[in-house]
């Protein structure tokens, strides 16, 4: 549900795991202290990751209860999970293609976008359904779904949703405002109605296409796939040559 990518150490993060894969129960190798996510070797933290999710959020009301731990190159994936939640790190770090469903969740409805990517792209579907689960279409591949759900009373039903669909898919939650980071430099950009403009480097692009490529370029860095780093900037140059 929530996916750290942790640089440190590698032999030391392994020794501590006691190989390149496992499944942990939470406030042993890997702890909550606060807003941060840590990898621990005895009681000694080897890495840390600052998460502005869990600095606005009590992290109880999830019900997180362990960890997978995945060695990568360059250091340690993370992903917390609650009990009944599908385990499978190896197959989301590793696997391809996989699918993001990108959701925007308002009194307006259900806002959603997709982009696969692995194989070929897709920067197509976007719309307005009645729910998150109507919304949600699974499709061959990893399935990744991002919901941007205020975390209020109001809401609280849909984030149930999102917690059943969790049990058969891979489930993040995303609350940072990505349509309004340039693609190129990160800076940010200028709001102009629907379309986003960055005053540096002189682009304009919609909102939602600027989103979905934030998005998955996010992702892609979360889970330590930084080869596919080069493949999504070619995308995005493909898509829009003029940017």
């Amino acid at each position: 549900m929530f996916t750290y990518h942790l640089r440190c150490d590698v032999e030391k993060a392994r020794e501590a795991l006691g190989g390149d894969y496992r499944v942990v129960d939470l406030g042993g190798v890997v702890r909550l202290v606060e807003s941060f996510v840590a990898l621990y070797s005895g009681d000694m933290p080897l890495c840390v990751y600052k998460s502005w999710r869990m600095t606005y959020t009590d992290a109880a009301q999830f019900g997180l209860s362990r960890a997978e731990a995945l060695v990568r190159k360059d250091g340690v994936v993370l992903r917390l999970v609650r009990g009944d939640e599908r385990l499978g790190l190896p197959e989301l770090v590793e696997g391809t293609p996989f699918v993001i469903h990108a959701m925007d969740v308002n009194e307006g409805g259900v806002m959603f976008r997709v982009f696969r990517i692995g194989g070929y792209v897709e920067l197509v579907a976007k719309g307005v359904a009645g729910g998150i689960k109507e919304a949600f279409h699974p499709k061959k591949g990893v399935n990744l779904l991002i919901v941007d759900l205020p975390i209020t009373p109001k809401f609280q039903h849909l984030l149930q949703e999102v917690f059943d669909l969790a049990r058969e898919h891979y489930v993040e939650l995303h609350t940072t405002m990505i349509s309004d980071v340039c693609p190129i430099c990160g800076g940010k950009m200028e709001k102009r109605g629907r379309l986003v403009r960055c005053p540096s480097c002189k682009i304009q692009l919609s909102r939602d296409v600027n989103a979905v490529w934030a998005l998955a370029r996010n992702i892609v860095r979360r889970l330590g796939r930084e080869q596919q780093l080069a493949e999504l900037r070619e995308i995005f140059r493909l898509y829009y040559p003029n940017v």
